[in-house]
């Protein structure tokens, strides 16, 4: 039997807070639980980080600050992420008896979103890691596609990190829906050979003579989106939108969070 979960089709927030929303709600399941699928944009450039990135290693501080790019540590694992020209999804789900795995949650993940692409007439398959050359030693989510992420033609496309803990589970993924613009991309890292392989390899849904909208890909996903859950629109409680203020300012946003 299908539960029923949360649709959150949500705005453009700063890093801090679109990181801060997702913890909200994950804290949020421990007592009243309600999966929830959420989609949101971001106000300037920013890079996310894996939690065990170390930000200031990766990439030059202080020329993406005067460029305007926020750069934010996040709860999940994994490599770089460029957000402003992406797509951006968090799949929360409470912990229960009997809960799917993370295994299998990837791989639903992955079979809706080609599925999605499908839909959108892109060409789209889920990654498999036998025989691959295309697999970098690079921690650059952009390139670097690991078991289930979404490729078109033999580039990444669409890729997810995850964090549990007692509260839930927290899937955060992204879509490439445009190609970010070069002076972007050479901030992702301050090594010449990773900016040189960033152009190479990076891909867009946006490319080819493709051409999809925001709006029309977030339609085409809830409609092929399948991981036991009839997801219905609804919105943020106040006490989750207390709880991400407070977060934004006393963590995502802080230098010992991000840099530390």
């Amino acid at each position: 039997m299908e539960s029923i979960g949360r649709l959150l089709i949500m705005g453009k927030n700063c890093a801090a807070m679109n990181m801060a929303i997702d913890e909200a709600i994950l804290t949020a399941q421990n007592e009243k639980p309600n999966p929830t699928l959420r989609f949101y944009d971001w106000t300037t450039p920013a890079f996310s980080f894996g939690y065990f990135q170390d930000i200031a290693a990766e990439v030059d501080i202080e020329a993406c600050h005067a460029e305007g790019i926020e750069l934010v540590k996040r709860m999940t694992g994994g490599g770089t992420v460029v957000h402003g020209w992406d797509l951006t999804y968090t799949l929360i789900l409470p912990r229960q008896v009997g809960e799917m795995g993370i295994s299998e949650t990837y791989q639903l993940l992955g079979i809706s979103l080609v599925k999605a692409f499908e839909k959108l007439n892109i060409p789209a398959e889920c990654y498999t890691n036998k025989a691959d050359s295309t697999q970098s030693s690079e921690n650059i989510c952009l390139t670097n596609p690991a078991e289930n992420d979404v490729m078109c033609n033999g580039k990444k496309l669409a890729g997810v990190s995850v964090r549990r803990n007692r509260n839930g589970i927290l899937f955060q993924g992204y879509i490439s829906l445009d190609m970010p613009p070069a002076p972007i991309l050479k901030r992702v890292s301050k090594h010449l050979k990773i900016q040189e392989m960033l152009r190479e390899k990076s891909a867009a849904i946006n490319m080819d003579g493709r051409f999809t909208t925001r709006n029309s890909l977030i339609q085409a996903i809830c409609e092929t989106f399948e991981v036991e859950i009839t997801f219905n629109s609804g919105k943020l409680s106040e006490t989750e939108k207390a709880q991400a203020e407070a977060l934004a300012n006393t963590k995502y946003a802080t230098k010992a969070w991000n840099f530390h």
